[in-house]
């Protein structure tokens, strides 16, 4: 397969913050104008402004017909569980495989509706299974002992799969035929464990490593709010990409 016209494409799950996920797609196709964007809006997410906004930039839009929300109660979001149930698990990840098998580009971006191109993403000239961002977040043992049942690559500095993360397509394909079914069957239990199992930020990361390839960090994808902090050296508008920026005023 020859990746050279189009190595990377973009996957957008939009909800109610169009304007910013509109941002976000303009951003992208300003580096990437012949590349792939898909957007998948939820079921009651703000489709009719997402569908005016995307007809200028060639997008892939669609409706999902399963709902799934947030993942779990996080800062503002409170919607009364702790993570995804494993149908919205499910059905998140499965509308990423089938835009992947899509696609004809080696590498796919995750976006979310806060997560901004600044530049080229300067990564994707290497060879990964997934590039997250720089972090502190150690991957549960449970979650581990899966991967490890798959034959799969236990081999990370923590989990960082949250936008901006960049997935090798075929990958994901090769890790979602091989983890899903089993996923299915252990969920409940992995769930007593860690909720993580029904986070986006780490499942995103655990397919990838059930198909057993590398998980590397990209020192291009930063958080603003992390800016004095050891995650970032520099300011956070000299990077490539952000993530979690809530104020779009401050791009330039």
């Amino acid at each position: 397969m020859n990746y050279s016209t189009k190595q990377i494409s973009s996957y957008l799950w939009g909800y109610k913050n169009y304007e910013a996920g509109s941002k976000c797609i303009e951003t992208f196709r300003k580096f990437y104008p012949n590349s792939d964007i898909f957007l998948r809006v939820d079921t009651d997410g703000d489709y009719d402004n997402y569908k005016k906004f995307t007809n200028k930039f060639n997008v892939d839009i669609d409706l999902q017909k399963k709902k799934i929300g947030y993942p779990g109660n996080y800062l503002e979001h409170d919607v009364g569980r702790d993570h995804w149930p494993y149908e919205n698990l499910h059905t998140w990840l499965t509308s990423i495989y089938d835009c992947c098998k899509r696609t004809s580009s080696k590498y796919m971006i995750i976006l979310e509706e806060d997560t901004f191109l600044m530049k080229p993403i300067s990564i994707i000239n290497n060879e990964f299974g997934i590039a997250i961002v720089l972090n502190n977040n150690p991957i549960p043992i449970r979650l581990t002992q899966f991967i490890m049942s798959v034959g799969g690559n236990t081999s990370s500095d923590g989990y960082g799969g949250c936008g901006g993360a960049i997935i090798n397509t075929q990958d994901f394909i090769k890790g979602y035929d091989i983890a899903m079914e089993k996923l299915k069957i252990e969920f409940d239990d992995i769930s007593k464990d860690t909720k993580l199992v029904g986070w986006s930020d780490m499942m995103l990361q655990v397919i990838i490593m059930c198909s057993g390839s590398e998980v590397v960090i990209n020192q291009q994808l930063v958080v603003p709010w992390w800016g004095k902090d050891w995650l970032i050296s520099g300011s956070w508008e000299n990077h490539e990409m952000v993530t979690c920026l809530k104020d779009i005023t401050l791009l330039q």
